[in-house]
């Protein structure tokens, strides 16, 4: 049918108007009155160019997926509405769908604000909802969330009568049925002081904020916040604690805290350190107004890193035990502040909180209290009542009175001062470590007791009975129905089905008369339990279990700190890295970077005690058992106060050096795991078997003109990647990226040739492993082997290590069976022109390697024992020359250097090496070599004097410090190359003197002499021409460690970008 046809036979079928004139509605109201076609009309009739777009759009839409825009579907979407008549009802439908999709994009309001301040936490917890700034600040009222709809009766039974019959703990100890611990509800009362702390002088106000933001630390007002402040670069009083509440509570609790309290000098340390944006300055160098700004920012920002540290251990180690999550041998965790969309819509955050009357009800755990926290507090209700008959006999005024004696007591002390346990602070107003641990430790091994009817102990049935009473009377919350019905759980329909003891249940019903007139706090506390298992490990009662989730989610996703903000704009981009690398053997835990870096010696790097420091010794052994990883961990209590001591003079390291009675290397159980149980020789400290094979290994490793073969292999190389790495730019300047470029990669390419690695280049595409790869292998390899004294990086590197070992010895293995004999040929053939293919020199080692007899194991250790530290002392140690000689104050020595780089080699190597031995005096590749005290022994220490040393200790040889040792080196800051090299121990000494020292000076010789030829070499402006560097101290002796790509803390430099001329 014709349009003009359909026309005349509409408007035969149209009615006439009403209107006196016979004017259309249209003419009346002034607009036209097209009536919509249907979507299906529309879908008919859409062609097959717009058919094509309805069906690609549709899954994309549906899904909420994110829309590939270079698919241009949104552009044809448009020029489909376009091509529509007004008229069509698709294209109304569409188009709203097309704004509902535009407006959602965003949110509204937004969800956070620009500028420096929005970075920074207020004092009392507001403007965290930047809209609603008073929301959930400290001294704000209660919310109430379940309105109280079941009217109660005048005749609620009595307080006391209800903590007899449901409550009151009875009959033996009943340990967690998970094995949860008393350090784990220690820092579950961290976590409940943070956002309950009801105010004294009125009910209903909540004198903290309702953010997990460390107010327990940190304080509620500015007046509490002042206590912890220095004002100095960002930092607090050492082992300081803002809130007099926390110090009121059991000595686990507060360890727990100053935890924290230490990670936040370290934190502001570091990020002056790194000074990521440049701004700060030397603190001596600044006005007044300049110092309190640059305090200010510190502090601030380094608050908002601590309170990422402490919001991550909620969730990953605090939540994780209340699920079960390692019993599951699993390192899942919930990602509360992540942005998350439904069907392309934002679920909310970041938009604040406000902690409500229920939870304050719902946290009261005294069930769960310790037979150890139980005798601390009957300790402190005995020593303000010593006349005391029973506890059952203290009252609320006793109890009150008890709190403000101890407030008084503290009030009466400066904060910094403040104590707890019987502890004493040293000098430097920091309590000693290994007291610190010994509670950490004790609070591990002491088991928490079941939730539960009959739970809570004598010491603590005053706090219940005021919790009843304050429910009760104060708050009128709702019923424990209500509650469960409110949180979307099934009501009880009968006592027993609240808990089945048949005792506990008819007490109740007794009380009660009715399940509906059960109230919150003891029906919370009396219910029956969830049962120990993966997905529950608090094991609380039934309603508390789905409460304590969903009060999770509310405290971290609220949070515009913990969701919106939770990026580099408020942490910086050092601080975001640090968040993101929990240890390795945690099951995801964050809590044992915190032990490890504030109790440095007092824990092993492979102990439960600090990996999985939530659960008892006997219940990690049988989750380390059930996930069959038991082997991987040491089990016993680790011994404390085994800080490791360094030797700082050179006279007391050639001592260490020479006595290797008392101070034995600790390198073999390391090599022995990379080398499928074989030894190395700088594992033995005895000569007999040590000079033997390290004569044999002499002859096999180091051929007839060794040095010379080594310089030129380094300076053809070099040059040949500066060249092929370089970026042109105008007017002849050239850019290099001399570390990732260069000096990271010619040791590897002189190792794949020593020992015929397979490396996968763009030359060689079918090879096994990258230069990348092979760099990181033997970098890891040399770590654990050499310098694995740090507990926190212990596992880390033992997997790392024992992951990157199984390749290459499986390289090794294979050459050294096939490189004789007529498979030697066979071999040889096929590889030729290969990345498999033998070289000379690792020919020649391998054949050496075959004549010695050794069993293969053996000849493969001491493939990967000679390989290892070429990666870890080369490769560095060419970088740090090179920014070291670029340095402010080291230009006299860059200019001869540069003079030298362009000489003869004959005339020049001795001195260049000896500015590569100075240059490594002052810019060293490791603080020292370690050992461990095989008894107790005294040490003189040279200048330092006698050092008393108790077998055991790990010792820091600390070549480094020694290497600045006027008395061995006279005018230690001026470099001068021709002092004599057996002077130097930064190589070692004696027995143990480095296998590989003749590689070191004519490598790096060379590799300066390429480097230094370049034409008015410098460095690149800004940062990239600059090492960032965060300093670290360990046992007195600062170590550096260089921020990569990612602004991950690396032990060695990963970039330094260099500017030359043509």
């Amino acid at each position: 049918m014709s349009a003009q046809l359909r026309s005349l036979i509409g408007s035969i079928r149209r009615k006439p108007t009403r209107a006196a004139d016979g004017s259309s509605d249209e003419s009346a109201n002034g607009t036209a009155d097209e009536e919509k076609t249907s979507i299906a009309h529309d879908l008919r009739h859409l062609g097959l160019k717009n058919t094509e777009t309805v069906i690609d759009a549709f899954p994309t839409l549906v899904s909420g997926k994110p829309l590939d825009d270079k698919d241009l579907l949104l552009e044809h979407g448009v020029s489909m509405l376009q091509g529509m008549p007004p008229n069509s009802g698709l294209s109304e439908k569409v188009s709203d769908d097309f704004i509902s999709m535009l407006w959602h994009d965003l949110p509204h309001p937004s969800g956070t604000v620009a500028g420096p301040t929005s970075r920074y936490r207020r004092h009392d917890g507001g403007n965290n909802n930047p809209w609603l700034p008073e929301m959930g600040k400290a001294g704000s009222a209660y919310a109430r969330n379940v309105p109280p709809m079941k009217p109660k009766g005048p005749n609620l039974p009595d307080v006391d009568s209800v903590f007899e019959a449901l409550l009151k703990r009875d009959g033996p100890f009943r340990k967690h049925p998970s094995g949860l611990n008393r350090l784990f509800f220690s820092f579950a009362t961290v976590v409940i002081h943070e956002c309950f702390q009801t105010s004294r002088t009125n009910a209903w106000i909540n004198d903290t904020s309702s953010y997990v933001d460390l107010s327990t630390l940190y304080g509620n007002t500015e007046k509490e916040q002042k206590r912890v402040r220095t004002y100095q670069n960002g930092t607090i009083w050492p082992d300081s604690v803002a809130s007099e509440r926390i110090m009121m509570m059991p000595p686990g609790v507060i360890a727990v805290l100053i935890l924290f309290s230490r990670n936040h000098n370290q934190i502001a340390e570091g990020l002056l350190s790194v000074n990521e944006d440049g701004k700060y300055k030397p603190w001596d160098t600044l006005d007044d107004e300049g110092r309190r700004w640059q305090d200010e920012d510190i502090f601030q920002i380094t608050r908002n890193i601590n309170v990422g540290f402490f919001a991550t251990v909620v969730l990953k180690d605090y939540v994780a035990a209340i699920l079960n999550t390692p019993r599951a041998n699993s390192e899942w965790s919930l990602n509360l502040g992540k942005e998350l969309k439904q069907g392309g819509n934002r679920l909310e955050r970041g938009c604040g909180n406000v902690v409500s009357v229920e939870f304050a009800v719902l946290y009261h755990w005294h069930a769960a209290l310790s037979a150890a926290d139980d005798k601390w507090m009957e300790g402190i209700i005995r020593q303000t009542h010593p006349e005391l008959d029973s506890l059952d006999d203290v009252t609320a005024e006793m109890f009150e009175k008890l709190v403000k004696a101890y407030g008084h007591e503290l009030m009466a002390t400066p904060p910094r001062e403040w104590t707890f346990g019987g502890l004493k602070r040293e000098p430097d107003g920091r309590f000693k470590d290994s007291e610190l641990a010994e509670i950490i430790k004790s609070c591990v091994e002491e088991p928490a007791h079941a939730f539960g009817a009959h739970g809570t102990p004598a010491s603590l049935k005053v706090v219940d009975i005021m919790g009843q009473l304050q429910a009760r009377n104060q708050f009128n919350v709702c019923t424990l129905n209500e509650f469960r019905k409110y949180l979307n759980l099934k009501e009880y329909k009968d006592f027993e089905s609240w808990n089945p003891d048949k005792e506990v249940a008819r007490a109740a019903e007794l009380l009660y008369g009715h399940i509906d007139n059960l109230e919150l706090y003891p029906g919370l506390m009396a219910e029956c339990t969830k049962p120990a298992m993966p997905g529950s490990g608090v094991c609380p009662g039934q309603t508390t279990g789905r409460g304590i989730l969903d009060d999770a989610v509310s405290l971290v996703r609220g949070d515009r700190f913990l969701s919106y903000d939770f990026n580099s704009n408020s942490l910086t981009n050092w601080g975001a890295a640090k968040l993101q690398e929990p240890p390795a053997g945690s099951y995801g835990g964050m809590l044992p970077t915190l032990i490890f870096n504030g109790l440095p010696g007092e824990f092993t790097g492979t102990s439960p005690y600090a990996l999985i420091p939530f659960y008892t010794p006997e219940a990690a052994k049988g989750i380390l058992k059930g996930n069959k990883v038991l082997q991987k961990y040491d089990l016993a209590r680790p011994p404390s106060d085994r800080e490791i001591i360094s030797i700082q003079t050179q006279e007391g390291c050639k001592r260490a050096f020479e006595d290797r009675d008392n101070f034995r290397v600790m390198y073999q159980a390391a090599i022995r795991n990379c080398t499928d149980g074989h030894d190395f020789m700088i594992g033995w400290d005895d000569a007999k078997r040590h000079e033997p094979r390290s004569s044999i290994l002499h002859k096999v490793f180091f051929e007839e003109g060794f040095e010379k073969n080594v310089s030129a292999f380094f300076s053809i190389n070099v040059k040949k990647l500066i060249q092929k790495n370089s970026l042109s730019f105008t007017k002849g300047r050239r850019t290099i990226d001399i570390v990732r470029d260069v000096t990271n990669i010619t040791p590897i390419l002189w190792l794949a040739e020593r020992f015929a690695l397979p490396l996968k280049t763009q030359e060689q595409p079918h090879g096994l492993l990258s230069v990348h790869d092979a760099f990181l292998a033997y970098l890891v390899l040399f770590m654990y082997q050499s310098f694995n004294i740090i507990p926190g990086n212990e596992w880390k590197l033992r997997e790392g290590a024992m992951q990157a070992a199984a390749p290459l010895r499986k390289i090794f293995e294979t050459h050294l069976k096939t490189q004789y004999g007529i498979q030697e040929v066979v071999v040889d053939w096929l590889a030729k022109g290969s990345a498999f293919e033998v070289g000379p020199h690792a020919d020649r080692i391998y054949h050496a390697l075959h004549d010695t007899k050794l069993p293969i194991g053996d000849m493969v250790g001491d493939c990967i024992g000679m390989g290892a530290p070429v990666a870890g002392n080369i490769t560095q140690q060419a970088s740090l020359l090179v920014d070291l000689f670029l340095s402010p104050g080291y230009e006299q020595y860059k200019d001869r250097i540069v003079q030298l780089a362009n000489m003869d080699e004959a005339s020049s190597e001795r001195e260049l090496q000896g500015f590569v031995f100075e240059g490594m005096r002052h810019a060293g590749v490791v603080p020292g070599l370690p050992r461990v005290a095989a008894n107790d022994v005294t040490i003189v220490d040279g200048a330092r004097g006698p050092i008393h040393i108790k077998a055991g200790h790990t010792i820091l040889i600390a070549t480094s410090k020694a290497a600045m040792d006027p008395a061995a080196f006279p005018e230690p800051e001026k470099l001068n190359p021709h002092r004599p090299f057996e002077d130097y121990t930064l190589l070692g000494h004696g027995l143990h003197f480095c296998f590989g020292a003749r590689l070191v000076g004519c490598s790096l010789a060379a590799t300066l002499r390429e480097v230094f030829k370049l034409k008015n070499l410098r460095r690149a402006p800004g940062k990239e021409g600059r090492f960032t560097v965060v300093e670290h101290h360990l046992a007195g002796i600062r170590m550096r460690q260089y921020l990569d790509s990612n602004s991950r803390e690396s032990p060695i430099p990963t970039s330094l970008t260099l500017v030359y001329d043509e």
